[in-house]
């Protein structure tokens, strides 16, 4: 029996000296805020659990931390970039029953959600996409798409925390809210815009339909438009712009621009958020690919075109990392952010000119997954 007992003595021998180390615990505090400087925020849109908008340092992708919200949630940063909303979905059984929408309402600096309130149901659970969750109103309201399939605009009062009206917007998608009045304009089926009026009572006025501005079968559009100013710019699946004022009662186009005639590689427009314009240059920045066929505008990006808005010509063309949203500081000198759907985000470095360049200045992995982004600078 003698040498049964020998290996339980050896190995508690062998454990003394490693017990008798100092144990020193790890200290874990809480920052009360995150880092000052300007942030990158980018929505990892989920549909299988919640989704989460994460906060990267604008210039170098350090990792301040995120704001976690619920499935297929759509993201809207205010004026400032110090206050975040999210409308997202809380659902009881996932597959059928209840499903409550939550509009949250962050405080950026502290990643600290200040409050909620439901809104409707009816919420689209779709991609997201920035003309599905806007500001109109100077701010005062928040715009939020609906779809059952049947189509209606939600007008969220912000400071009542409550929806004060559903406008019918039937086989249209989208709101690009007006300026300087309480109306929006959305994107229909027919190859037309209409213009919808609401008030703060909850009333609404009666649709307002343009002209036939688009194709629906030779040339769709892209229901993701760039503003400047009262004008909507969208991109066509062919490679037109539409330059579309909303100033009036009714839109009207006034422009129709090709970026691709003469161009050699069947080029196209794709993506999701492939258009970002930079006012102080009056610069775009547009996502495109080469042999274009039915069904590639949703393919990855091989390059970025910059276009002059006020010659209406492209002025650089840049090497692409696969990305299918853009978004660009309002800065003298832009800074322009690709998202693909790998989960990757790259920074690019602008040089204007009357060649404009962009030289990849970083690249981070947050892991989104139909992403987009916003800037706050």
């Amino acid at each position: 029996m003698k040498p049964t007992l020998t290996l339980p003595l050896c190995l508690v021998a062998l454990a003394g000296p490693a017990l008798a180390q100092e144990f020193v615990p790890e200290t874990v505090g809480v920052m009360a805020h995150i880092p000052e400087g300007p942030n990158l925020f980018v929505l990892d849109q989920a549909w299988a659990g919640p989704s989460k908008v994460n906060v990267l340092g604008a210039d170098d992708f350090a990792v301040k931390g995120n704001m976690g919200t619920r499935t297929v949630a759509q993201m809207l940063l205010a004026p400032g970039g110090a206050t975040l909303y999210t409308a997202s979905v809380y659902m009881e059984r996932y597959t059928y029953g209840k499903s409550t929408v939550v509009v949250q309402e962050f405080d950026v600096p502290t990643l600290s959600v200040k409050r909620e309130f439901e809104v409707n149901p009816k919420f689209a659970q779709v991609e997201s996409q920035p003309a599905l969750m806007s500001f109109a109103g100077d701010g005062a309201y928040i715009l939020l798409q609906n779809a059952t399939p049947a189509t209606s605009v939600s007008v969220i009062d912000i400071a009542a925390g409550k929806e004060v009206a559903e406008v019918p917007t039937p086989g249209c998608w989208g709101a690009f809210p007006a300026m300087g009045k309480l109306a929006f304009t959305t994107v229909c089926g027919d190859g037309t815009l209409t213009t919808y009026t609401f008030a703060a009572d909850g009333s609404y006025g009666d649709p307002v339909k343009s002209d036939k501005i688009f194709d629906v079968d030779d040339d769709a559009v892209f229901t993701n438009a760039a503003r400047m100013g009262e004008q909507l710019v969208f991109v066509t699946f062919k490679g037109n712009l539409l330059f579309v004022d909303i100033a009036g009662e009714k839109p009207v186009l006034s422009e129709t621009v090709s970026l691709v005639d003469g161009v050699l590689g069947s080029w196209a427009p794709s993506g999701s958020e492939l258009i970002a314009y930079n006012a102080p240059t009056n610069t775009a920045f547009i996502l495109m690919h080469s042999g274009a066929y039915e069904g590639s505008h949703k393919n990855p990006a091989e390059e970025i075109w910059a276009v002059n808005m006020e010659t209406k010509t492209v002025v650089g063309r840049s090497a692409a990392h696969h990305e299918n949203g853009l978004v660009v500081t309002q800065t003298e000198t832009p800074v322009l952010y690709g998202a693909n759907e790998e989960g990757a985000v790259i920074r690019y470095e602008v040089t204007m000119g009357e060649e404009v360049t962009l030289a990849e200045a970083g690249e981070a992995e947050p892991g989104s997954w139909l992403p987009i982004m916003a800037a706050d600078r």
